[in-house]
């Protein structure tokens, strides 16, 4: 009976940690949002290796700005709209993470 209760403690935290690995994958959520959405996201286009342009329409007036992947600096998008700086990803030097703060 021992070996039994052990089999079955083991059985019940290994599902409990299996359980915890897949709530905490952050592919689902809930978002709770109040408010508007007044003005929608910058659109970006990718414009060879190491330049991407962004494209952000505010008040009826298209906003672009070309901004240079390959430096680590922040770079401001027209009339304060949002930055975007280029990170690169641990091990993986062809990767880069691109961060958009929105203002």
């Amino acid at each position: 009976m021992t070996k039994l209760r052990m089999f079955a403690a083991a059985l019940a935290a290994l599902s409990l940690s299996t359980a915890v690995v897949a709530a905490g994958n952050g592919l689902s959520g809930v978002i709770h949002f109040r408010g508007k959405i007044v003005e929608g996201a910058c659109s970006v286009a990718r414009d060879g290796a190491v330049q991407a342009t962004f494209s952000c329409l505010r008040a009826g007036v298209n906003h672009v700005r070309a901004v240079d992947l390959s430096q680590d600096d922040v770079t401001h998008l027209p009339k304060a709209i949002a930055t975007v700086q280029s990170l690169p990803v641990n091990k993986h030097p062809e990767l880069q993470l691109l961060v958009v703060s929105y203002r």
